[in-house]
């Protein structure tokens, strides 16, 4: 049975795919708390890591060592740094740019498993194959948007896809990362997320459960 890892940063994230995880038992292993269960005929393990790109990291990390799985895969919502993408829109991470603010934290993209990326871009008709953009904070200001997607390509900001990328590439840990817009260009607000967020999240887990379905039906 194919082992899949899930990754996730917030609760209301979490919460709106372990609703769909067949026998999900809670469990804990190194100060970590998971969910233990199937979606399909995959074997799943679902950790809900915090938001940022430290929380990302160890998330990552815990999962490898505690579940060793085939495959993890990073989902949740982001913002549109671009004006053409819109709300609830689906996007698959090709890669991932650092950015925090004007600064960048590092030079190079670090690649999700492009292969994986193209197979759920096929699974999902609706969804955008992109680069993503990770910042340190949220970016409200369009300037600022418009400066990260400018220099890194992305139409979407998160705050954890590069660090989960870099550390699952250290790993050897195949990754796909899946996301739906919470906000867009013109509209980013915490009001907007606070309102949209529920619908993005539960769009971008359904389409997760879909994916997975897939994965584990092939095989791989």
């Amino acid at each position: 049975m194919l082992k899949i890892g899930i990754l996730v940063a917030m609760g209301m994230e979490a919460g709106k795919l372990i609703s769909r995880i067949e026998g999900a038992q809670p469990e804990s292993a190194a100060g970590k708390k998971f969910v233990r269960g199937n979606i399909g005929q995959a074997e799943v393990l679902l950790h809900q890591c915090g938001w940022g790109m430290k929380n990302a990291e160890k998330g990552v990390r815990a999962l490898a060592e505690h579940f060793k799985p085939d495959v993890i895969v990073n989902y949740g919502v982001s913002g549109g740094i671009v004006p053409e993408i819109k709300l609830a829109e689906t996007v698959v991470a090709l890669s991932s740019f650092p950015a925090s603010g004007r600064k960048y934290v590092g030079n190079a993209a670090e690649l999700t498993d492009q292969s994986l990326a193209r197979f759920a871009a096929g699974i999902l008709p609706h969804a955008r194959l992109e680069k993503i953009s990770t910042s340190l904070g949220i970016i409200f200001n369009r300037k600022r948007k418009t400066r990260v997607a400018d220099r890194s390509g992305a139409v979407c900001i998160d705050m954890e896809t590069y660090t989960a990328a870099r550390t699952a590439n250290e790993l050897g840990v195949s990754l796909l990362v899946i996301r739906c817009l919470s906000d867009t260009y013109n509209s980013a607000s915490l009001l907007a997320f606070a309102k949209n967020g529920e619908i993005a999240a539960e769009s971008v887990a359904k389409d997760t459960e879909a994916v997975i379905k897939a994965l584990a039906a092939r095989g791989a």
